[in-house]
């Protein structure tokens, strides 16, 4: 998804595809995909049954802000793993892909 959207804070920006969960910045775990979709793990174990209604689009600054919070929430090395998979996809403050 290579669309741009305007956000109130950022302007704008790069959107992603992702659940309402991560999109109202509710869930507890995320994983990216380099298609620049996010899931919970919730919704990524039962991709099959999503509907349009089920998912949002999300500035990419305000996902990379939420999964900052998860990172900082995480507390140590081993809950991170287990809460956020594949944030190389996020592109910019952790990875050197841009």
């Amino acid at each position: 998804m290579n669309e741009k959207e305007k956000c109130k804070k950022h302007g704008d920006v790069p959107v992603w595809l992702v659940c309402r969960h991560v999109g109202e910045g509710l869930a507890k775990t995320v994983i990216f995909s380099e298609k620049k979709d996010a899931l919970c793990f919730d919704c990524a174990n039962n991709f099959n049954t999503l509907t349009h209604l089920d998912v949002v689009a999300m500035c990419e600054e305000c996902l990379k802000d939420f999964t900052a919070n998860l990172m900082v929430a995480s507390q140590n090395f081993a809950n991170l793993q287990n809460r956020i998979v594949g944030v190389e996809h996020l592109k910019g403050r952790w990875t050197k892909n841009d």
